[in-house]
């Protein structure tokens, strides 16, 4: 892989975990299950499993969250030798609004007030090329610090 295809598959994944963070802020389901393989395995928090088994968790949690916000920052890229995988690591800070009244516990305690959960940590993912176009095949998704406070709403 020389240089100018290294830098057009950087920034072709980039926007593969761009559309990530847009799917899910956006709760559209069809985008996020678009970035991962049809053989994708997905671990992330208790659910380890296919994409549908993680949109399933994920638009369940996000059901009666009214706002969310995900931003990706420093993804850190090792291509395998003949150019064809790639293994990413992209910090990741989540940030949710919880409202007043929401189900106690489901995420965090609330205390019955609007809450602001913030979630912050790596998706650890493995990329292929398949048919000429990149896609995630396996992504491990590590919490490394979250926390949750009363929100100014």
């Amino acid at each position: 892989m020389d240089k100018l295809e290294a830098l057009w598959a950087r920034e072709q994944i980039r926007d593969i975990l761009h559309r990530y963070c847009k799917g899910i802020d956006r709760r559209d389901w069809e985008l996020v299950r678009s970035c991962f393989a049809d053989d994708h395995i997905h671990n992330h928090g208790d659910i380890t499993g296919s994409p549908e088994d993680f949109i399933r968790m994920a638009s369940g949690l996000l059901e009666a969250i009214p706002a969310t916000h995900h931003s990706i920052s420093n993804v850190h890229f090792e291509f395998s030798a003949d150019g064809s995988s790639v293994e990413t690591e992209a910090n990741f800070v989540a940030y949710h609004l919880i409202e007043a009244g929401h189900p106690e516990g489901m995420p965090v305690e609330t205390n019955g007030e609007a809450t602001d959960w913030i979630v912050a940590g790596r998706y650890c993912d493995r990329f292929e090329k398949r048919e000429g176009e990149w896609i995630i095949v396996r992504r491990n998704a590590f919490h490394d610090w979250e926390r949750h406070d009363p929100a100014r709403v």
